[in-house]
């Protein structure tokens, strides 16, 4: 396909994705639903009140770090040009959001053409499963940084692997740039970082040998990399250290997290079902099989973890202690509720990875029908993707230790609806793989038309072209000497 065939491609696959988005929103917003803002609305509310980065957590108001700041500053740039919560303000965001799920196609279709370069077809297919994925659709009605957080990781993949930029200073810097903005999105996706820095280190070029990934230009790669990503995050490192005292790396709540996932009534994630915590507030004995029985009886009837077990005492517990120490309170708790029932951990890692990779059953939004058969169709073409594509590793590598990455923390942490998005375009590259080979053969195969000088209408001298066939019963006249 030449350039400009590309590039038409291209502009119709965004306008498609973008309309799917754009009428998504405008389809919800008629409804009168009122969008759902978190925390990320309440400290965007207290930015603009000059009341600085501050939100109520774990029963106290004050300086927080339990978000990260883009979204949050995000929203208050809203709120400050559209009014703080009003209808328009949430709109433009969303609107915003649309922009951004189309970017997030495109970058898509860019790093499966960085990875599979011989076989443009893959990072087609690949874009439109992103363009059209249901959940992707829908997500930008949603007012959270899952969407953010897979554009800027989807990105980054992009340009560390890209034969074009890895190798030069601007390639480099760029990388460092989104690195630096992907922590202060997502800091978990901190774990996407070292892959990137391998992969700059061993570059992209098929002729190279082992000794030229110990030279002076692969390391000053990762270097200026690495210099740059932690430059884009030390501001906030900084005020981190300012409000709290000590070290914050962007989010004090691994803690806190760990402990809402892993406790007494915990089903790995951060809401338990109605049934269930009733149980267990009059003596259930907590076994999962117990709560399963609950969870079917009640699945659209959930309770976050905090309104079972912190909310009746008051956060008498936490009095006097900073954020940071808070979380490591309860952090401490979830390692000696570990240690107490190892095989109860084992089976909420279990459980929590079904969670990630089909659905997270403590959610009521999981139970919608289509999102499971986007899922379940997703799942299945990215598993068969991963075998069939097996033997191009050296190329994939980096999708595929990303995608390990981020399933297994949240797999032995805590999981939820929201933090697979990140890492689904990386199974969408894969199912693409598996789906290629059966749309070369569906697709129509060019017909190629032979033809004779002089059988062409638009030829000079058609009609009296010497050479004008068919000449099989033309007579050979010899020479005569």
């Amino acid at each position: 396909m030449d350039g400009s065939r590309r590039v038409i491609g291209l502009v119709l696959l965004a306008a498609v994705a973008l309309a799917l988005r754009v009428a998504t929103v405008l389809l919800l917003a008629a409804e009168h639903r009122e969008p759902v803002t978190y925390e990320h609305g309440e400290i965007a509310e207290n930015l603009l009140a000059g009341k600085g980065f501050t939100t109520t957590f774990l029963g106290t108001e004050g300086r927080t770090s339990q978000q990260a700041p883009f979204y949050p500053m995000l929203l208050a740039l809203s709120y400050a040009c559209f009014g703080s919560g009003a209808p328009g303000a949430v709109l433009a965001v969303q609107l915003l959001q649309c922009l951004a799920g189309t970017a997030l196609v495109l970058a898509v279709v860019c790093l499966a053409w960085s990875l599979a370069p011989d076989r443009p077809l893959v990072g087609w297919l690949a874009g439109i499963g992103a363009a059209v994925y249901p959940t992707h659709v829908y997500m930008v009605t949603h007012l959270q940084v899952a969407l953010w957080a897979a554009l800027f990781l989807t990105v980054l993949l992009a340009v560390v692997v890209s034969p074009r930029r890895h190798d030069t200073i601007r390639g480099v810097v760029l990388a460092g740039s989104l690195a630096g903005l992907l922590l202060l999105v997502e800091p978990i996706l901190a774990l996407a970082i070292p892959i990137c820095a391998v992969s700059l280190w061993l570059g992209r070029s098929p002729k190279a040998s082992w000794r030229d990934y110990f030279q002076w230009r692969s390391a000053g790669r990762v270097a200026v990399f690495t210099m740059v990503a932690a430059i884009a995050v030390s501001p906030w490192i900084v005020r981190n250290w300012l409000i709290h005292g000590e070290f914050v790396f962007v989010k004090s709540t691994f803690g806190y997290a760990f402990w809402q996932g892993n406790n007494e009534i915990s089903w790995g994630t951060d809401k338990v079902p109605k049934a269930a915590a009733e149980q267990l507030r009059h003596g259930h004995d907590g076994s999962l099989a117990g709560m399963d029985r609950a969870l079917w009886e009640a699945r659209h009837e959930t309770l976050y973890i905090d309104d079972v077990l912190l909310k009746p005492s008051g956060y008498r517990e936490f009095a006097g202690l900073s954020e940071p120490e808070r979380c490591r309170l309860l952090g401490r708790r979830a390692w000696q509720f570990i240690r107490e029932h190892p095989a109860r951990y084992a089976a909420l890692c279990a459980q929590r990875l079904r969670f990630f990779l089909l659905f997270d059953e403590t959610n009521p939004k999981a139970s919608n029908r289509l999102y499971r058969l986007a899922t379940i169709v997703w799942l299945v073409l990215a598993a068969v993707g991963l075998l069939a594509s097996w033997r191009r590793w050296r190329d994939l590598w980096p999708t595929y230790g990303v995608f390990a990455l981020v399933t297994l923390f949240h797999a032995l942490v805590i999981v939820s609806v929201r933090f697979r998005i990140p890492v689904e375009p990386l199974g969408m590259i894969w199912a693409a793989s598996a789906m290629a080979p059966l749309a070369v053969h569906l697709l129509p195969k060019p017909q190629v038309q032979v033809l004779r000088p002089g059988e062409r209408e638009t030829d000079p001298f058609a009609q009296e072209h010497s050479l004008k066939g068919p000449h099989w019963k033309t007579e050979t006249k010899r020479r005569v000497a």
